[in-house]
């Protein structure tokens, strides 16, 4: 069975999928999230672009506030995009926290989790 790491939350909010290579858009929905990855429902129009890097952008709190987060698709099926988180910024890190805090219900699990994130893995 796989150890994940880092908690996964459900959540469902609307996403922004855009791949700067081909300059394509796509509107999903969010599906659940952690502080390493996420997975969004796969866009109708949403075809294999041979590209693995894509910008995502969370839309929260009717439409005041964005997370953006650059990605790495890992993995996809009929109805599931899987990335990997490759980069956030401060902001958005920061409302991602929020974000997470509030569904975990558990801050000193966050802390374990951000700490995991950052620190050097050692061998």
């Amino acid at each position: 069975m796989e150890h994940r790491r880092f908690t996964r939350i459900p959540f469902d909010v609307e996403a922004r999928l855009y791949d700067p290579q081909s300059q394509k858009t796509w509107d999903s929905e969010l599906i659940d999230i952690s502080l390493k990855g996420l997975k969004l429902a796969r866009p109708h129009e949403w075809k294999e672009t041979g590209h693995s890097h894509f910008e995502v952008t969370l839309i929260l709190a009717r439409h005041d506030v964005e997370i953006k987060i650059q990605a790495m698709l890992k993995h996809h099926d009929e109805a599931v995009l899987g990335f990997q988180t490759i980069h956030i910024d401060v902001d958005s890190a920061s409302h991602l926290h929020r974000l997470l805090e509030l569904n975990l219900g558990d801050s000193k699990l966050l802390d374990r989790e951000y700490t995991e994130l950052i620190s050097p893995h050692l061998p």
